[in-house]
């Protein structure tokens, strides 16, 4: 009994031992020996995360810069999938335009179309009818200088050159020079319309005005600058007149003429007509009074200056003046045209002549000082000062006494209803 007791305490003891002994084996294989045993205790345990640690990484600056596998500085963590969007604009709201977009880009297309549209329609029918209807311009508007009228949107609707819809109104059609309107500020004048050309101008809520040529928006200008723009074509240059043989102004402009004819000669005058500015000259040398000139001059610091030659060759002195001289006043200008008449002009007739010798007027040709005139009327001043006009009554010279170029004027104007003012001397 006690042997048994003895075996059965000393088998628990092995199997007790064997456990023990099993257990640290497998230890063994899992873990590799060391030398020290702080060193094992660090490789078999992960470092654990300490508050201070969480704090520092929650205090890096979102985007601050890492360093990469190969040292380089990353990228901002802001890639673009992360970027801030620019937000989407709703398309039906426009965005207001800012004051400081320029003009072409904040201006309104439809009015600038309708000015480019006047300005146009204006330009042709300038080219087209102009010279034959009298369109010029006067103090800085398209006038039509025959019928006395500004030419409008309703003229140009009229002659077929423009719809109607557009009121007269908001529009004013301008003839000025694009060198002219280029010197104000805000004017952006087109390169094919630096010259005397038609514009279309219109004045805006503000008191500007906007303008437009034919070939494109010319710019916006101020109300003064507009005002002022006109007044360099202003016509009226003071008291116009017919002006007396027997003041000095009229010997000082007949030395003008002869400076630029080369000629100081005396001349066989028809009349000088002028105002403060510009003078018309119609005259003749002494050794042809057939053939007639006519010149315009201008008063520059009291130097007169032939500035347009030779109007007895221009058969539209009105249009073509005004082109050259668009500050001219046309009512300057006789009404006889010499280009019209200068085919007619004779000096002499030899039929009248002898008539004025039947009618024992002269007894010699060498008593006539000046004769001049057509086939049907004629003017005679003789050597004693007596003056005459002759005019042809079924072919036969008539001859009857006047007192002056005026009275003789009369005579043949109440004849015929016209003007032959180019072959009467002047008093």
């Amino acid at each position: 009994m006690n042997n048994k007791k003895f075996r059965y305490v000393c088998l628990l003891t092995g199997i007790c031992v064997f456990l023990a002994s099993g257990c640290n084996f497998g230890s063994q294989e899992e873990v590799p020996e060391t030398d020290s045993p702080a060193q094992d205790t660090q490789q078999n345990t992960e470092p654990e995360t300490t508050e201070e640690q969480v704090t520092a990484e929650e205090n890096i600056p979102i985007g601050a810069p890492e360093e990469s596998e190969v040292g380089l500085v990353a990228p901002s963590i802001h890639t673009e999938d992360e970027s801030p969007k620019t937000p989407v604009s709703n398309p039906s709201k426009r965005e207001p335009v800012a004051d400081t977009k320029p003009f072409w880009q904040s201006e309104n297309t439809m009015q600038l179309n309708n000015l480019k549209s006047v300005a146009s329609a204006g330009q042709s029918a300038y080219n087209d009818l102009g010279t034959k209807l009298g369109w010029i311009c006067k103090n800085g508007k398209l006038y039509a200088y025959y019928t006395g009228q500004t030419v409008t949107t309703d003229t140009l609707v009229s002659n077929g050159y423009l719809e109607s819809g557009l009121s007269a109104s908001d529009y004013e059609i301008l003839l000025v020079d694009g060198r002219d309107l280029a010197e104000y500020e805000g004017a952006e004048v087109p390169a094919e319309s630096m010259n005397l050309c038609v514009f279309a101008a219109s004045k805006q809520s503000d008191g500007t005005y906007l303008l437009a040529s034919a070939a494109g928006r010319a710019g916006q200008i101020s109300s003064v600058s507009y005002n002022r723009l006109l007044a360099r074509y202003n016509q009226n240059h003071g008291t116009m007149g017919r002006l007396s043989s027997a003041s000095a102004e009229y010997g000082r402009i007949l030395n003008f003429v002869g400076l630029y004819e080369g000629s100081l000669e005396d001349y066989f005058v028809r009349e000088i007509r002028k105002d403060n500015k510009y003078a018309v000259v119609t005259f003749s040398s002494k050794k042809n009074t057939a053939d007639v000139k006519q010149h315009v001059l201008r008063n520059d610091n009291n130097f007169w200056e032939v500035v347009y030659t030779n109007l007895q060759n221009v058969y539209y002195p009105v249009t073509s003046i005004n082109r050259a001289l668009p500050d001219f006043n046309p009512s300057l200008l006789p009404d006889y045209n010499l280009a019209v008449w200068k085919s007619y002009i004779v000096r002499r007739d030899q039929a009248l002549v002898n008539t004025m010798i039947s009618k024992k007027l002269i007894t010699d040709e060498s008593q006539i000082y000046y004769q001049c005139g057509t086939d049907q009327y004629f003017y005679m001043v003789l050597t004693n000062g007596s003056r005459y006009v002759a005019y042809k009554i079924d072919g036969v010279w008539q001859v009857t006494h006047v007192n002056s170029d005026y009275e003789a004027n009369n005579f043949i104007s109440a004849r015929t209803g016209q003007d032959y003012g180019f072959i009467l001397l002047d008093d």
